[in-house]
């Protein structure tokens, strides 16, 4: 496993000093955002010094722009919007080498008109599909991240099987916090272990990304340091299962108390 951290998470400077900041704390991957503040700061010049990290041996991954956007929206103007934004999202991470893309599902609140929300559902896999097909001639991988909230396209990994069907070659950003907070809001008995099971049963080789935080399972915090997910249980459960991609840590703890209680937890609890 390689392990980073999110420059979303890190918005009190311009993301180059942002990039050293993550590198001088020891982090080996960084997780670049295509949205503000840091969306204004790609450029020429930031390309070149990302180019000289890769060159260092810092890994780069890009999260897809989820702010404002759907790509299961029932309006046309906002679908093609959100598409046109990944699409150009996926030319800057073809540019600055920064695999894989994690893309938010699509989303429909009305969930309880079946056939509307059926037709939408299918405008996402419609666009998913696109998406995934413009990627792969980019040679760049789709994460689809599970989102914990149930009006998600993709909420529960169990998903994602159908999914790929209608999207092939893409792969999934498990984001543990997210999947903790779905599993403790069903009531289940072993979070960590269902969690597992879900990832067995999906199939370790649609593990492409890994988001990494921590809260107590009623509300997505971002925490790090302090929560009730059993981190090294789930980190040591994927190693076996023979994960060894990028694990980005998303953690508010940073900014709040600085990277050394952060990476002290991290050692604490990586396999």
């Amino acid at each position: 496993m390689v392990f980073g951290f999110s420059t979303y998470f890190l918005t009190k400077d311009t993301l180059g000093p942002t990039l050293d900041a993550i590198v001088a704390s020891g982090f080996k991957a960084i997780e670049l955002s295509y949205e503000p503040p840091h969306l204004f700061d790609y450029n020429e010049r930031l390309a070149e010094k990302i180019d000289r990290l890769r060159d260092e041996g810092v890994e780069f991954s890009m999260h897809g722009p989820f702010l404002e956007t759907n790509l299961g929206s029932y309006l046309d103007d906002i679908l093609r919007l959100s598409r046109d934004r990944t699409a150009a999202c996926l030319k800057l991470c073809a540019q600055l080498g920064a695999d894989p893309i994690v893309v938010h599902p699509g989303y429909s609140f009305f969930r309880k008109l079946k056939e509307f929300d059926a037709a939408l559902k299918g405008r996402f896999l419609a666009a998913l599909k696109g998406i995934a097909k413009e990627a792969k001639d980019l040679s760049v991988r789709v994460a689809l991240e599970n989102v914990f909230m149930s009006y998600f396209y993709f909420q529960h990994l169990d998903e994602f099987n159908d999914i790929v069907k209608a999207a092939p070659g893409i792969g999934v950003t498990l984001d543990i916090g997210h999947a903790y907070i779905s599993k403790r809001m069903a009531k289940d008995p072993d979070p960590e272990r269902s969690i597992l099971d879900d990832v067995r049963r999906m199939g370790i080789e649609h593990l492409f990304h890994v988001h990494l935080h921590n809260n107590d399972g009623t509300r997505d915090d971002h925490d790090f340091v302090q929560g009730s997910i059993d981190m090294a249980r789930i980190l040591r459960g994927l190693s076996e299962l023979g994960y060894t991609g990028k694990v980005v840590i998303e953690t508010l703890d940073a900014e709040r108390m600085g990277f050394e209680p952060v990476i002290e937890k991290l050692n604490q609890i990586k396999p």
